[in-house]
C-alpha cells in the first residue's frame, strides 16, 4: 500500500523506526510538537495538510508533471488530543486514526494499558526520546532556559512570577517509556534527573510497538483504529463505548 502519514514529532523516532521496516510505502510529514496545546490551531494545521494532499499540492509529497501517484489512505499519527482532530476529514482518501486520547497510548501499545496505568498513577508526566527532543519537558535544564527567555522578554521580576505560575503541582511522578527496540540511556538519565529535581517518583515503563506497527502495516482492526470514509469527518464518541472517536458527516 501507499500511505500518507501526518504525525506529531512526538512520535518521530518510533514512527521512523517502524516505517523503515514496513513493506508499505509510507510518505511521512511530521508536524511540530505542541500544536495540541491549542486544539483549534492543531485542527487548522492538519486540515490544511489534508486538503493539500487531496489537491495534489502538498509540498512534502513527491509530485511529477508526468506521474500522479495516489495514496490508499491518509494516516493521522495523533490521538484525540483535546478534540484537536475533531472535524478533520479528507474529500478523496480514507482517513485512519488510532482510537486513543493522546500519543501515550501509541507508545504503550494499547488504550487499555494506558488506562490501567493512569488509574493507578494519575499524577504522571510522561517522557520518551521523541518528547524530550521535540518539546519542553519539566526539568532543571528547561526551567533555566525558560527563565532566561522570560527575563529577556518581561524583565527579571516578572520572570520569577511567571516561573512560579509554571509549577506543575498536579504531578508527582515521571515515567520514561522505553521500547526494547530503542535505547537512549541519555534520555533515561535526563528523566531521572528531572524526577529528582522536581521531587517526583520515577518509573521506567516498558513500551510496546505493536499498535504503531499495526497502524503503519495497514492492519486496522475496528477496536483499535477508526477508518473515516472520504467525505466524512472525525467526531468524538461520547457514548461510553470506549471507542473514543467515530466517523460522522
Amino acid at each position: 500500500m501507499r500511505l500518507k502519514l501526518i504525525a506529531c514529532k512526538a512520535l518521530f523516532r518510533e514512527v521512523s523506526l517502524i516505517s523503515a521496516y514496513s513493506q508499505n510505502f509510507i510518505d511521512a510529514t511530521f508536524m511540530r510538537q505542541g500544536l495540541h496545546d491549542t486544539p483549534d490551531l492543531l485542527r487548522q494545521a492538519l486540515q490544511e495538510e489534508i486538503d493539500k494532499i487531496d489537491a495534489g499540492d502538498d509540498v512534502h509529497t513527491f509530485q511529477s508533471h508526468f506521474v500522479k501517484r495516489e495514496f490508499d489512505a491518509i494516516l493521522l499519527g495523533y490521538g484525540l488530543c483535546s478534540n484537536g482532530i475533531v472535524g478533520l476529514g479528507s474529500k478523496k482518501y480514507p482517513l485512519v486514526v488510532p482510537r486513543a486520547h493522546d500519543c501515550i497510548t501509541l507508545f504503550l501499545g494499547s488504550k487499555e494499558k494506558y488506562a490501567e496505568y493512569f488509574n493507578n498513577h494519575s499524577g504522571t508526566f510522561w517522557y520518551n526520546a521523541s518528547w524530550i527532543e521535540n518539546s519542553v519537558t519539566p526539568s532543571e535544564q528547561s526551567d533555566k532556559e525558560m527563565l532566561e527567555v522570560y527575563k529577556e522578554r518581561y524583565g527579571e521580576e516578572n520572570a520569577e512570577f511567571l516561573m512560579e505560575a509554571e509549577v506543575t503541582d498536579n504531578y508527582d511522578r515521571a515515567a520514561y517509556i522505553k521500547w526494547p527496540e530503542l535505547s537512549f540511556p541519555q534520555h533515561e538519565e535526563y528523566t531521572r534527573d528531572a524526577a529528582k529535581y522536581r521531587g517526583w517518583e520515577l518509573d521506567i515503563v516498558e513500551g510496546d510497538s505493536s499498535l504503531l506497527l499495526e497502524f503503519l502495516d495497514g492492519n486496522w482492526e475496528y477496536d483499535k483504529f477508526l477508518v473515516v470514509p472520504p467525505g466524512h469527518r472525525v467526531e468524538s464518541d461520547l457514548s461510553g463505548s470506549g471507542k473514543i472517536i467515530k466517523a460522522g458527516k
